[in-house]
């Protein structure tokens, strides 16, 4: 099954995204909500509920701030600008989840006089219960949206390229095949001509690519040894860090892909993907003990990296 970002945002990093993204703004809506209740229907404008109604529109007003300049930020726009949206389904999920939070940030700007000075109390508490019914309708389908699978609208993502007979391999045999056929694409590349396709970069850039694709071979190293330690946090967060899609504003993926034909791009994405991926199982792993399918997933980000090595060079 494939994820919209939305998704894979509150998936990855366990569990401080689902707290950062999820939790803390919901419980602060939900305190709002609540309070808005007790508001209207006893119009007691002073005391403990009052005041607690006040601190969590401010507070989850200017949370949502920082939670929408980071999505802009290192998703929406990187992703427009990569073309890497998974369908209408994606754009709906991340853009009404950020939408929600605009009610919210109107509700902070008027509990700290900014907006709406001249209504009374009772005016106010009106705006304040139509900015909470905009953020629970828009929130509510960021949620439902969020969780649909893009594939029902076309999208195949890495994750839906399943290696043939994958599925009847051990994770040992899954490792070996892997290494064989690593073994094979390097021995076909020594013994005949090179017909990789050269890439031109600018010469900073170039050097920024090598030292990426360095990071990338530590990374994987490291990803091991954590494993074999049974470190599978670790080996998540590695994995998420410095290869998955959190991974691409550290690496410059996107300032370095409109020098990459497209071919090249999607080898880049897929390998990102399937790191994020590998995160995901391999934290599950830690609950099921069984690592099957975190070792397919990190098969496949290697894969990639094979790929790209066996099919480009750069200039």
């Amino acid at each position: 099954m494939n994820m919209t970002h939305y998704m894979e945002l509150l998936a990855v990093n366990q569990p401080w995204n689902l707290i950062i993204f999820m939790a803390i703004p919901v419980i602060l809506a939900e305190t709002l909500a609540i309070t808005e209740l007790y508001l209207l229907f006893t119009r007691k404008f002073e005391g403990a509920v009052y005041y607690l109604n006040r601190f969590a529109g401010i507070a989850v007003g200017i949370y949502f701030v920082g939670i929408i300049y980071y999505i802009v930020t290192n998703a929406v726009i990187p992703i427009t600008k990569a073309g890497e949206w998974r369908t209408v389904i994606d754009v709906i999920a991340v853009g009404t989840y950020v939408i929600a939070g605009l009610p919210l940030i109107w509700i902070a700007l008027q509990e700290m006089g900014l907006v709406n000075k001249a209504l009374d109390q009772m005016g106010k508490l009106k705006i304040h219960a139509m900015c909470v019914a905009l953020f629970l309708l828009f929130g509510h389908i960021a949620m439902i949206a969020g969780m649909l699978d893009p594939g029902v609208l076309g999208y195949k993502g890495a994750s839906t390229h399943q290696m043939h007979g994958e599925g009847n391999l051990d994770p040992m045999e899954m490792m070996s095949a892997d290494m064989e056929n690593m073994h094979h694409m390097h021995s076909g590349a020594i013994s005949s001509k090179d017909t990789r396709t050269a890439v031109d970069f600018p010469a900073p850039m170039r050097a920024h690519i090598l030292a990426n694709m360095r990071d990338h071979l530590q990374t994987i190293s490291q990803i091991q040894e954590a494993m074999s330690n049974k470190q599978y946090d670790k080996a998540a967060q590695l994995a998420e860090d410095r290869l998955g899609m959190n991974a691409l504003k550290l690496h410059g993926a996107y300032e370095n892909s409109q020098y990459m034909p497209k071919g090249m791009q999607q080898i880049g994405t897929d390998m990102h993907h399937n790191a994020s991926k590998f995160a995901i199982e391999v934290q599950n792993s830690s609950a099921t003990g069984d690592l099957q399918r975190a070792l397919a997933a990190l098969s496949k980000t290697t894969q990639s990296c094979v790929a790209c090595h066996s099919s480009y060079k750069l200039n």
